[in-house]
């Protein structure tokens, strides 16, 4: 999932500056009701402002599983803290909190890629417009997405039934 989740930055890092290259350089930001434009600026600021975005995401997702054990856990929200904190349990804690924000970051990223795409695709139109119904089903999806995968992260931190036997041969 690390990989997956690498190449989905890296694949936004290129969309923009494949942006900064094929877009004129006065471009649509922002966009209202019906996907009209209403606030432009200069082509290299959006693409700026897409690559500190992105960059800042990358290195908060790709570097929170670390701060599980740096931080006081008092200052880590995470289920059933005191169990998966103990000693025993801290490394596998790591692992999965690695797995859960890897996974997130490549379906956000995917989903930043397809809101670039659109921005793109807008900007290159004569008039500029965005096709908006195309974002609210993608918005639509990513926040299902994020509901589905916050369950999964909380059931994924529970504390496992000491009753049930791990072993295979039993």
């Amino acid at each position: 999932m690390r990989v997956a989740f690498i190449l989905s930055f890296i694949a936004n890092i290129g969309l923009s500056l494949l942006s900064l290259a094929i877009l004129p350089s006065r471009v649509a930001i922002h966009f209202g009701a019906g996907g009209n434009p209403d606030n432009w600026a200069p082509n290299y600021v959006q693409v700026l402002f897409f690559l500190s975005v992105e960059a800042l995401l990358f290195f908060v997702i790709f570097y929170s599983p670390r701060l599980v054990t740096k931080l006081s856990p008092r200052w880590v929200n995470l289920p059933n803290k005191d169990y998966w904190l103990s000693e025993e349990n801290k490394d596998l804690a790591v692992a999965r909190m690695a797995h859960y924000m890897y996974q997130f970051g490549t379906v956000m990223f995917a989903f930043l890629f397809l809101v670039g795409m659109l921005t793109m695709q807008a900007n290159l139109k004569d008039p500029v417009r965005l096709d908006q119904s195309v974002l609210l089903t993608a918005l639509a999806v990513y926040f299902v997405y994020t509901i589905a995968w916050c369950v999964a992260l909380y059931r994924g931190f529970r504390v496992p039934d000491p009753d049930v036997r791990t072993d295979s041969r039993a």
